[in-house]
This record gives structure tokens, C-alpha cells and sequence, in this order.
């Protein structure tokens, strides 16, 4: 949010390559070109995936507890990992610096989040990886991916064509519902839907 709003203030992030007005800038704009931007954003990303790949110990031994399928298990202990490397991919290597790095951790990030969050959100809900009390409003969450990424991408598609004004400021809300919709759902499932057990890290 700090980012944005700092970089907000600067016309060139908002006018895009087509030279057109935005309201709203991409995440790209934010943490690619301008200081100190560029390294609040990845030092807190680098932090956060740091954070995250501990999750990722405590998910693989929550998984064991719920799920004595071995193969399952080190799937989703693996495409969690995939989400996380995406992740990092996409924020160390803005779309104006090395685009096709940028662009693979995009895809990879929204590949391995999206079954993730498909899969573990059903899984949880059932009982099988949990308690089957995950919150409700959690199991919208592949459905609000999907339409997000299908948003993204018809944005995307019509900036990069047909240059209008206002259609980027729809792809940076949309980057922007993404990323947190991730964070939410996965502080749902670390932090709340597994507050109650005790996990020992072998």
C-alpha cells in the first residue's frame, strides 16, 4: 500500500508504455523503476517468503497429521513451494527490467496458488488436511482467483491493443485483489486454521 501511494504521485507510472492516463498503477510500476519503492517492496517480499517457507514445514507436518497418502503429501508440499519461488521470481525481476523472468513468475505464481488454493481449501473444508471448519467465505476463494486471473489477462490484452485509458487501472485493482486474496487465504489456513494444534518439525 505504501508503494502505491507513494507511487501514485508519479504521472509517468500512471500514463503506462501507451502514453495513456491511469488512476491506478501496476505492482510492476511500483517496484520497478523507482526508489525507494523498489526496495521496500522486496525486502518485505523477501522477508515474507522467507515466513512463508517455514509455513511450509508446519503445512507438510499438518498434512501428515490429517493425510497418510506420502505422494499427496509432498504434491502440495512441493506446489506450495512453486507458489513461493513464483513469488519471489515476480518481485525481484520487474516486468521493466528482465520481462520474460517477470512474466514466468507471474505464471508460476498464479499456476501453483490458484490448485493450491483449490485443492487444500477442499480438502480442509472436508476434514481430510484439517478441521473442517475452515471459514466459509474461504472456499469463494478459487472462484475469486479464477475471475481475477480471466480479468487480468482481458485487461491486459485490451491495454497492450487498443491503448484506452482507465483499462490499466482495471489490471492494477485486479493485481491488486490477487495478492491479497493470497495473503488472506493462506494467514486463514497457517494462522488460524492451525492455531489450535501443536506441530513438532522433524
Amino acid at each position: 500500500v505504501l508503494c502505491i501511494k507513494n507511487t501514485k504521485a508519479v504521472v509517468s507510472t500512471q500514463s503506462t508504455g501507451c502514453h495513456v492516463w491511469n488512476l491506478l498503477p501496476s505492482f510492476s510500476s511500483t517496484i520497478g523503476n523507482y526508489t525507494p519503492q523498489r526496495y521496500i517492496w522486496r525486502l518485505l517480499v523477501g522477508l515474507s517468503c522467507t515466513m512463508r517457507i517455514f509455513s511450509v514445514l508446519l503445512f507438510e507436518q499438518n498434512l501428515k497429521r490429517f493425510n497418510r497418502n506420502k505422494i499427496v503429501v509432498k504434491i502440495l508440499t512441493w506446489m506450495r513451494l512453486g507458489e513461493i519461488i513464483g513469488l519471489f521470481l515476480l518481485t525481484m525481476f520487474a516486468s521493466t527490467e528482465i520481462f520474460p523472468a517477470h512474466a514466468f513468475g507471474f505464471c508460476l505464481f498464479f499456476l501453483f496458488s490458484m490448485i493450491n488454493i483449490t485443492v487444500v481449501s477442499r480438502l480442509m473444508n472436508s476434514g481430510v488436511t484439517g478441521s473442517g471448519k475452515l471459514n466459509y467465505g474461504v472456499l469463494w476463494f478459487p472462484l475469486i482467483y479464477m475471475v481475477t486471473f480471466v480479468g487480468c489477462f482481458i485487461s491486459y490484452l485490451v491495454h497492450t491493443n487498443y491503448c484506452w485509458s482507465g483499462v490499466y487501472t482495471i489490471f492494477g485493482g485486479l493485481e491488486l485483489v490477487m495478492i491479497f486474496s493470497n495473503i488472506f487465504f493462506w494467514y486463514n489456513c497457517d494462522c488460524i486454521e492451525w492455531s489450535a494444534y501443536t506441530i513438532f518439525i522433524e
